[in-house]
């Protein structure tokens, strides 16, 4: 099974700055300590809700548990009599029925897919716990969404929560700045076999701040607080270990730089899933269109990609990504005023028709990049080389300094090596970056082997369209034989040996 995030527009939540931030600096001052800094979001440039605001989407989109089909056929279970799972599994107009399962703290009690930990580290190598605090509340007025739903392992279905939020405690004190946890599938009712398949499986953490009252543009709102999201600590590191199905395979796309990843059994359901990096800085822009000018191109990427509350969100990881980066591009002068910090990992369900990069039982790899846009998809094996397409935009806000990009890279060790026909003796690598002005040859290696995993890195080219072309290689060891004709025998050494002719291997 390939995995995708395509989530409808009706479950985003979308990321959104706090509009009090540029009304209220009252409010701002008493919440915010002076280490921290809110998230740039392009929804604070709306007015009146009567413009298009031109971005790039947010990779940490918060997911609300929903059984059923929304807005009208919303489940409590699987026994509701409102949803006809043991019928026929669809609703009144024949389309499949679906959950979203936001996925909670780790209970024997209640839950087998779950979050079992989550870790902080600002070096990258010590890391401690965070505390879980509580799952966030239902938002004001949000009926359908948020609807908690039990377990159902008969069906495949594992129970539905809310996000969960995580502190970190120094001293004895609760830091002001707290962590939302988003991990959750996205599934839909095989009628036929009876349960639930997964489609997309999304695990994202994302730091915010509480501020007193209700406020619109926040993570999550009740009539005395609302979560108002904030950037990453700069070079901030997390470790997350979350309970997994061990249905869940081919290929993760991430916003996480130097990932590592362990992937070990659990149940006869599950794995236990270890993902651990630090979060990425993505360049970003928001230009703001009203609704009466736009002209015919625009209107068309408006509706293509949708808007939620007037933003056009582009997701980074599609095919029309490089053409929406590339329309920009001369109207901000190859510019990105903004950067968004993140730390993610999404399924991604473009196929690879390479049978080594195709595989329907496991994970197979996992390829995270700080670009704008990119692939969104396995690398391609193509000429001997594994490709992948990025784009960004070439200037960070001051339109001087470049914008530097990151590229990693995890790969099934026996994937890699089925590739090439190597054997099991170490594998090396290189990477170049193509596109632009030409080539920048990027110097890297595979800096482990680990548990059945290579991991390769690029890091310091500047964007436009770009190709990274990575090549794997392995020396060959060298043999030696003995060859004999009659009374005679000669040593023939080298890394495929053949004897000369008239002479046969000595026996």
């Amino acid at each position: 099974m390939n995995l995708a995030i395509q989530t409808p527009v009706r479950r985003l939540l979308t990321v959104i700055t706090f509009v009090g931030l540029l009304l209220g600096a009252g409010i701002q001052k008493s919440a915010v300590a002076a280490d921290s800094k809110p998230s740039f979001f392009p929804a604070a440039l709306q007015v009146e809700g009567n413009n298009r605001v031109f971005s790039i989407g947010d990779d940490s989109t918060i997911m609300f548990s929903s059984l059923g089909k929304w807005p009208n056929q919303v489940c409590s279970s699987v026994e509701d009599p409102l949803c006809d799972f043991n019928v026929t599994g669809r609703d009144k107009d024949g389309e499949a029925l679906l959950a979203t399962a936001s996925l909670g703290v780790c209970d024997k009690s209640k839950n087998e897919d779950c979050v079992e930990s989550i870790e902080i580290s600002r070096d990258g190598v010590s890391y401690s716990k965070l505390e879980f605090e509580r799952n966030i509340p239902r938002s004001i007025g949000a009926d359908n969404d948020g609807k908690e739903f039990p377990a159902n392992y008969a069906k495949f279905l594992p129970r539905g929560e809310m996000p969960t939020i995580w502190t970190e405690v120094q001293d004895g004190k609760v830091s002001e700045l707290k962590y939302l946890v988003n991990y959750g599938y996205y599934m839909y009712f095989n009628a036929q076999k009876k349960v639930f398949e997964i489609s997309d499986i999304g695990l994202a953490i994302r730091p915010f701040k509480e501020v007193p009252g209700r406020v619109w543009a926040s993570l999550w709102d009740t009539e005395v607080k609302s979560g108002i999201p904030y950037e990453f600590e700069t070079g901030t590191s997390f470790r997350a270990v979350v309970h997994i199905s061990n249905l869940a395979a081919g290929w993760f796309k991430a916003r996480i730089k130097d990932p590592n990843i362990k992937i070990e059994p659990l149940t006869s359901r599950n794995n236990r899933l270890t993902i651990s990096g630090t979060s990425v800085e993505v360049p970003n822009f928001a230009i703001v269109r009203s609704i009466e000018t736009l002209n015919e191109r625009e209107a068309a990427m408006a509706e293509n990609f949708g808007y939620v509350k007037g933003v056009v969100n582009a997701a980074s990881g599609v095919k029309e990504i490089f053409d929406y980066v590339d329309y920009f591009r001369p109207i901000l002068n190859d510019t990105a005023p903004r950067t968004n910090s993140y730390w993610s990992i999404n399924s991604t369900q473009w196929s690879n028709q390479n049978r080594c990069l195709q595989d329907s039982s496991r994970v197979l790899g996992v390829v995270s990049t700080n670009a704008m846009g990119f692939d969104g998809t396995s690398p391609k094996f193509e000429s001997g080389f594994l490709n992948y397409r990025v784009t960004g935009l070439h200037f960070a806000a001051d339109g001087v300094t470049p914008n530097l990009g990151t590229y990693d890279l995890l790969l099934r060790s026996d994937a890699a090596r089925c590739l090439y026909g190597f054997t099991k003796a170490p594998v090396s690598a290189s990477v170049s970056i193509v596109g632009g002005a030409g080539s920048q040859n990027v110097a890297t290696t595979v800096v482990s082997e680990k548990d059945g995993w290579l991991k390769l890195k690029a890091y310091g080219f500047t964007f436009s369209e770009k190709k990274i072309k990575v090549a794997f290689t392995q020396k060959s060891k060298k043999q030696s034989i003995t060859c004999v004709k009659g009374t005679v025998s000669k040593k023939i050494s080298g890394t495929s040996p053949k004897c000369p002719a008239g002479f046969k291997v000595k026996g």
